[in-house]
C-alpha cells in the first residue's frame, strides 16, 4: 500500500469553495455575525418555549455558521 501523502488542501481541491472562519467571533464579517445571532435567537425561543435549557445554544449557533460557510 502507498504511504499516505494527501494534505488538506488536496482533499479539498474538488469539492469547490472552501474556506474557515476565524476562531474568534469578533473576527467574524457582519453577515457571519448576523447569521449567529439569527440562529442563536431562533433556539433561545425555542428553548424558551419548551422549558429546555440553553447552555449550549451558543456553541450550536457557532457551529451552524461554521458550517454553512
Amino acid at each position: 500500500m502507498a504511504p499516505m501523502t494527501t494534505t488538506i488542501a488536496t482533499a479539498f481541491a474538488g469539492i469547490g469553495p472552501y474556506r474557515l472562519l476565524p476562531d474568534d467571533r469578533r473576527d467574524w464579517s457582519s453577515d457571519e455575525q448576523d447569521s449567529y445571532r439569527e440562529v442563536l435567537a431562533e433556539l433561545d425561543t425555542w428553548s424558551r418555549r419548551h422549558d429546555a435549557p440553553r447552555s449550549l445554544n451558543s456553541w450550536i449557533a457557532e457551529e451552524a455558521v461554521r458550517r454553512s460557510v
